[in-house]
């Protein structure tokens, strides 16, 4: 990949692609400095910004950015194939969300504003650090490759956006008996700001990542198939 390629990528991605991760941590540490001075609950919600914020945020901008071409056609007749330029384009959101989470995960573990899993508690460093970081990972991983499915299966960014933050609200709303139900365990999300004590976070974070790997493997395989994004071309709004 040339570097004025990987410039122009940059360019077509927009702004919002980078502001939004960052917007969302500083804007939410503010407000919690304005509204709470329990290092508890600081702690509380900063890691749920991690397990739950990030990584919507991330689903959604791939929801509505990652395939979104209005030149779709035209890309299609190119030599470079138009599967290698989205995937581009999705790893570079992935990458630049990981980025600012991982930052984010060491300032907390510097200021001691971070909540560990029960299961963790009392792991040597540094793999209790490195296993929190699954904490952000599996969620992130999961909801981004949710949110490329959903773009290629529906070509549409309103929509595809929209449905994927009604998948993660229901979760919110729901975390109760998605905890007690082990049937949901493996799409549960956000078991450290709900469950902190959960006997079972390590494995959801593992299951997670493997649903997540099925996920990228049907956007692969969906990638791979022009006469079906030539389609559907017309629904991208």
């Amino acid at each position: 990949m040339t570097f004025d390629r990987l410039r122009y990528e940059l360019r077509l991605l927009g702004k919002p692609v980078f502001l939004t991760p960052l917007l969302v941590v500083i804007g939410f540490a503010l407000f919690l400095t304005l509204v709470n001075r329990n290092v508890d609950k600081v702690a509380q919600s900063m890691g749920a910004s991690l397990e739950v914020l990030l990584p919507m945020a991330a689903g959604v901008v791939v929801a509505t950015i990652a395939t979104y071409d209005r030149a779709l056609e035209l890309h299609l007749t190119m030599p470079r194939s138009y599967h290698r330029t989205a995937t581009m384009r999705f790893l570079f959101i992935l990458l630049w969300s990981a980025l600012v989470s991982l930052l984010t995960s060491y300032l907390l573990y510097v200021f001691n504003f971070w909540r560990l899993p029960t299961q963790i508690a009392q792991w040597s460093q540094p793999w209790q650090f490195l296993t929190w970081q699954m904490t952000w990972l599996s969620s992130t991983l999961w909801l981004v490759a949710l949110g490329l499915v959903l773009s290629l299966l529906l070509r549409s960014r309103s929509a595809s956006g929209t449905l994927l933050c009604v998948v993660s609200v229901a979760e919110l709303i729901f975390h109760q008996a998605m905890d007690q139900d082990p049937l949901y365990h493996p799409v549960y999300l956000f078991p450290l700001t709900f469950s902190p004590d959960a006997s079972y976070w390590l494995t959801n974070r593992l299951e997670l990542l493997g649903t997540a790997a099925v996920l990228l493997m049907l956007a692969w395989f969906l990638l791979r198939q022009p006469e079906r994004l030539l389609s559907q071309a017309s629904g991208e709004e």
